[in-house]
């Protein structure tokens, strides 16, 4: 957003508008670094299919649906290891 655009527009909105940017880029690094970190204890063959998914990701709500599925993955694989099932 440019302030010549719209005169009208304030200082404030345009740093609101630049700290939620800010924030939602922030947060898609964060959920970024920890989808690569699961992604190396998942399973092998569902590998390509997290990698091709956090790819095509493009809001957090998609990153937290990813990750919320790797650590369901991993955790199940987990309790059916030790289990012996």
């Amino acid at each position: 957003m440019d302030i010549k655009d719209n005169p009208e527009t304030s200082v404030n909105e345009i740093l609101a508008d630049i700290e939620e940017e800010v924030y939602r880029n922030e947060r898609m690094i964060k959920l970024s670094v920890a989808l690569e970190y699961m992604i190396q204890l998942v399973e092998p063959k569902y590998k390509d299919v997290f990698i091709q998914a956090e790819k095509n990701a493009r809001t957090i709500e998609d990153m937290n649906k990813i990750l919320e599925l790797a650590k369901k993955h991993i955790g199940q694989r987990t309790a059916i290891s030790m289990l012996g099932i």
